[in-house]
């Protein structure tokens, strides 16, 4: 295990560029729609008792320019790629909650 760490760590720090486009292209995109769809999960009800639909659509933009901008700023790319798969994986399983019930 540790040493799967370490190469995995040795192979994005030996190409931190192409990481950096990897995660601010597809990354942060599949993070902002993760995110948009995790959204009605989270976010709270309104006034008629349902989730809002029209906020997560509003707010895509947003949503997707702080992983953007993260990854543009950021400089770790091996914190990066952590925070940025944490984040992707926390909200796919919000996701898979909210159609098994749990």
């Amino acid at each position: 295990m540790r040493n799967a760490l370490q190469s995995a760590t040795r192979a994005i720090e030996a190409r931190p560029t192409l990481m950096r486009w990897i995660l601010g292209g597809p990354g942060a995109l599949i993070l902002a729609v993760m995110v948009t769809s995790a959204m009605p999960v989270w976010f709270p009800a309104g006034a008629a008792q349902l989730n809002h639909i029209a906020f997560p659509i509003l707010l895509f933009p947003a949503i997707w320019a702080v992983p953007f901008f993260y990854v543009a700023l950021e400089g770790n790319m091996v914190r990066c790629t952590l925070v940025m798969g944490a984040a992707i994986l926390a909200h796919g399983l919000l996701i898979a909650s909210a159609f098994t019930g749990g």
